[in-house]
Parts: structure tokens; sequence; C-alpha cells
């Protein structure tokens, strides 16, 4: 969308920002970098476990915009957004979702490093050691395991009350026929 456009559709009383009554939506989004068949992982410094590079969308960003902004943030690095892995959706609480989109990434410049304060460590794990690692993140490993290729079942997981297929209450892969596994 041309910026001018995007202002005029912003700035109309029909389309203009209202603020977020409960239900709020966060909206998140992660990358995953492959290289020589390792996969780059991170560690927030606030975190135990190693996620994919990842953060939420600012107001104003799109998807892709607000992916090469926390990669660059995080790593560094700049990349280039590809295709979506997948999409998670969870229930925080009753008046708070948090949805979630996954891509795959291609480096365009620099070299992954942690950044700090936010970024504690940085590491490229081979694809098959990343995808088992009860180290990373039970979402990161699973946008791995599909950009990867690998084949396996959506993991099922216990959010909010009830075991319900994917990460919390739906996963989602593009190219495939609802119900598939990846």
């Amino acid at each position: 969308m041309r910026p001018a456009y995007r202002q005029a559709v912003a700035d109309h009383p029909m389309t203009a920002p209202l603020p977020l009554p409960p239900p709020h939506v966060r909206l998140g989004v992660g990358g995953v970098l492959l290289r020589a068949g390792r996969a780059v992982v991170n560690r927030a410094s606030y975190r135990q476990r190693f996620t994919i590079p990842s953060g939420f969308v600012e107001a104003g960003e799109t998807l892709e915009e607000a992916l090469v902004r926390e990669f660059r943030e995080e790593t560094g690095a700049t990349v280039e957004v590809g295709r979506l892995l997948l999409a998670r959706h969870k229930v925080v609480r009753t008046d708070e979702s948090d949805v979630y989109f996954a891509f795959a990434l291609r480096l365009i410049s620099g070299e992954p490093v942690a950044v700090p304060p936010e970024i504690a460590e940085m590491r490229e794990v081979a694809v098959a050691e990343a995808i088992a690692a009860p180290w990373i993140s039970e979402l990161s490993r699973l946008a791995i395991r599909v950009a990867a290729g690998s084949p396996g079942p959506w993991p099922r997981s216990a959010w909010a009350g009830g075991e319900q297929p994917g990460l919390g209450t739906q996963a989602f892969h593009p190219d495939l026929p609802p119900g598939a596994p990846p």
C-alpha cells in the first residue's frame, strides 16, 4: 500500500484506529532462518528457553515490517521475509488473546549475533537437534520443523483448560489441506 493512501485510510473517520476494548489481541511474529542445515535461535535475557527471533507488531507496522525490525534488533542482521510457516492463536485470559505468525527468512546482510541487552545468547543449531531440543520453545521447534520440511504430526497442547490441536487453539499451514500434518 502506498504511504499517502495508507495515511489517508488511517485518518478517515470510518477506518481510524479506535482504542481496543476487551477482548484485546496481541499480534506477534517470528522468523526461521536456516543456513547450511542449521536454525538460528536466541535466548532473551528474561527467558529460560531459546526461541526463533520474534516479537510483537507495533502500531502501523505490517507483519513483514515487524519481523524485519525484530530480527535486526535481536541479531543485528537484515532478512527478507518469505513464506508463511504457521499461525497460532491462544487465549491468554478471557479478555486477551495472542495471535502469532511464523515465516521463513532469507539472510540479506550481516551476520546474526546476540544483541544485548535484550538478547543474552544466540546459537545456530542443527535442524534435527533443534526440532527435538527441550531448551527451545515448542512453538519455535514447530516452526523450524515446518521450515525444514520435516514430516510429523502437529503437537498437542493443554492450553486454557483443554487439549487443543496445535499450540493453543489453532495451528495452520497454508500449503496443506485442513487436518493434514505438515
